[in-house]
């Protein structure tokens, strides 16, 4: 008796295709005519304004600058200088309207001199 050769079992169906169809490398597709337009559509992303002058795009006058910064009296100066007062350092209550890190930080437009943004601290 001659012995045959047993094959594999086949592949038990198409191989899979989640997501639709794969382009395949090295293939470019032409646009089909009459199909509808692609749009685009740009988005800028503006890097965090925090206690530096940082470069942005002005939303009133739309151009790039360099912001100019100036220190305000926000909610965690007040809360710092009621703390202090709270424990009894009644005359040194004010220190925090002096000490920039207690200050929010305004960002101005050079150019048209409207604020940009105000990086809160608390």
């Amino acid at each position: 008796m001659e012995k045959q050769h047993e094959s594999a079992p086949p592949y038990p169906g198409p191989p899979m295709n989640y997501g639709g169809t794969v382009p395949q490398p090295g293939i470019a597709y032409a646009p089909v005519l009459g199909a509808p337009a692609t749009t685009v559509t740009h988005l800028v992303v503006t890097p965090a304004l925090h206690e530096v002058p940082g470069q942005t795009v002005c939303p009133h006058c739309q151009q790039s600058v360099i912001t100019n910064t100036e220190h305000t009296a926000g909610l965690m100066t007040w809360a710092v200088c009621g703390g202090l007062a709270l424990f009894g350092c009644i005359f040194c209550c004010c220190i925090p309207f002096c000490v920039e890190a207690c200050q929010d930080v305004e960002h101005r437009c050079p150019s048209c001199q409207k604020v940009i943004y105000v990086y809160k601290r608390l």
